[in-house]
């Protein structure tokens, strides 16, 4: 029997089961890079694990660490002591969940712990995703896509990296999972508690919250009120409670995460004073001129988030494509593309939405895009496109189209994700400096205390050596103290603040105080994110630079220079041979 795809035969005869065997083909192409795929990011994860693939990774170490050791970091009584306690911006599950599994199998190394338990939070939210699209599918390419790109939501220069977003994808699936369960008992509260917990691993996560909201209010009143109530009262009880056991959580959470210098938004002008710089705008155009000649990458703000969306649509076209098309025709047919395909539809609004300004953030090369947006896209673009190109009611023309598409969007896409968003590669030479940073630390650890800096924060905690600067601890600065102490609103909110400031400050000057007296063995210096102590205190101190070196943390590589005091000696060793 001849096929003809414009004949009115059903799914399962000649026309589906042919369309059926293309996109199951394109899916075990899919599946057979994927297993690839995940060896790869594995095999780069594993070499050299106690190398930071973020210049602020040892912060989540530091923070782990406190919890094992029996430490509350968020204590009012850290602001008694000398010495200031561990800074840690973000929301504390991950670190939680790490130092408890930890407790479990202590015997495990708490570095190599941290990437292990991110790797299955990005392998859970994976197979989550992929559930919902097997479920809404009639072949297996959906879910194989939406599994091999919800990876790439998660994506961190091809690597596996010990942070909170990690886990924070992982809820906000989870929120898409649990909403896709008609019969779930309590569904409401569960989601509720899950956007609670978003709040405390990242706190821009919780924007799913008016997601479902919105979601709600459309869909289901009685539901949307379930939501609202338990969800207000969730998040009441969860900062009466924190507040009390963690007075300076919030500080650190909401206030500190404001002043960091060049990296958070909050810093930033207002968002509305900058929609004059939009690329559509007479001003804009300059801005959208700068950011694609820009070489090396703009710094924070509108010229890198154009920048960032240029290449977001040059990797996911189609997909984009996908989810308009199903959205236009929904609108036409005035039906939804399956069970709560809506709430994807306004989650992606809502994303696009706040990413307008926390996409100005530097903090990643795409993070921000990839993990609050792309999630809710990448899923309804799969299922709705393969709707229209097994409906049998379709026209000859618009099964071809949908088809081209469908194909279009696992091809294209799949090529792009892998060539265009960026690899850390630990090459030889990489891992050199490394080698040579470390031998350096170690050498002069015996010789007394050293003053590290972030991007070698591991090598001091992993061998129980006093670490100040872990990567948070740069957000607070003289600058941001004298907005708080001029801000009547803060003082109000965050009554501890001024004080942890001022602890800080002062325990700076006692660091360069003890460097222009020569009290450390060995002095590192960056320039990111400020400097602890001036090159005038280290000439001062009679300290030496005898290196500086360049070392790769995958988004940015960073110079140290290495201080001594300049009667010390300077060690002699080669770096270990990395071919």
């Amino acid at each position: 029997m001849r096929f003809d795809p414009g004949s009115d035969r059903t799914d399962k005869e000649a026309g589906g089961m042919r369309r059926r065997l293309v996109l199951n083909i394109a899916a075990f192409a899919v599946v057979l890079y994927t297993f690839f795929f995940i060896l790869s990011i594995c095999g780069i994860s594993v070499m050299g694990s106690h190398i930071p693939n973020e210049y602020r990774e040892p912060a989540n170490f530091d923070l782990t660490l406190s919890f094992i050791k029996g430490i509350n970091p968020y204590a009012a009584e850290s602001l008694d002591g000398e010495v200031p306690g561990c800074v840690f911006q973000y929301g504390p599950l991950f670190s939680l969940l790490t130092a408890g599994v930890h407790f479990i199998i202590p015997f495990v190394d708490v570095f190599e712990l941290h990437y292990f338990i991110a790797f299955i939070c990005i392998l859970t939210a994976a197979v989550m995703a992929a559930a919902i699209a097997y479920e809404k599918s009639g072949t297996l390419a959906p879910p194989a896509c939406v599994f091999l790109l919800t990876i790439a939501c998660t994506w961190r220069y091809g690597y596996i990296n010990a942070v909170p977003d990690t886990l924070g994808v992982t809820l906000l699936v989870l929120i898409f999972f649990i909403e896709t369960r008609k019969d779930m008992v309590c569904r409401e509260y569960i989601e509720a508690a899950v956007s609670v917990a978003l709040f405390y691993t990242k706190q821009y996560f919780v924007i799913i919250a008016l997601s479902l909201f919105l979601f709600k209010f459309i869909t289901d009143k009685r539901a949307w009120i379930k939501l609202s109530v338990a969800g207000l009262i969730m998040l009441a009880a969860s900062v009466f409670i924190v507040n009390a056991v963690c007075p300076l959580y919030f500080t650190y959470s909401l206030l500190i995460v404001h002043g960091v210098s060049g990296q958070s938004v909050a810093a930033t002008r207002p968002l509305f004073s900058k929609l004059a710089a939009l690329p559509f705008s007479a001003v804009g155009l300059p801005v959208w001129t700068a950011a694609s000649e820009a070489k090396p990458l703009p710094p924070t703000g509108w010229a890198f988030e154009i920048l960032q969306l240029k290449s977001l649509t040059g990797i996911f076209l189609f997909v984009f494509i996908g989810m308009a098309a199903g959205v236009v025709r929904a609108f036409l047919t005035k039906t939804p593309r399956f069970e709560a395909s809506r709430l994807f539809v306004i989650h992606s609004m809502v994303a696009f939405a706040a990413l307008l300004f926390l996409g100005q953030n530097d903090g990643a090369w795409l993070s921000y895009y990839l993990q609050l947006l792309m999630p809710s896209v990448i899923i309804y673009s799969f299922i709705s496109a393969e709707k229209d190109v097994l409906d049998g009611r379709m026209t000859r023309y618009y099964k071809w189209a949908y088809m081209v598409l469908m194909l279009l969007m696992i091809m294209y896409t799949t090529y792009r994700v892998d060539s265009r968003l960026p690899y850390y590669d630990k090459s030889d030479s990489v891992m050199r400096e490394w080698d040579k940073a470390y031998r350096y630390c170690d050498a002069y650890a015996s010789r007394g205390d050293i003053l590290y800096r972030a991007p070698l924060g591991i090598n001091a905690l992993a061998n129980g050596r006093y670490l100040y600067d872990n990567g948070h601890e740069m957000a607070i600065h003289q600058r941001f103290l004298d907005e708080y102490n001029s801000s009547s609103f803060y003082q109000k909110v965050f009554p501890l603040g001024g004080k942890l400031m001022e602890q800080h400050i002062r325990y700076r000057d006692l660091m360069k105080e003890k460097v222009r007296e020569g009290g450390y063995s060995l002095v590192l210096t960056t320039a990111t994110d400020g400097e602890l102590v001036s090159v005038e205190d280290l000439e001062y101190g009679g300290y030496l630079r005898i290196d500086r070196l360049t070392l790769d943390t995958g988004w940015a590589a960073y110079e140290v220079d290495f201080w001594v005091p300049s009667e010390g000696d300077k060690p002699s060793f080669e770096t270990k041979d990395w071919t």
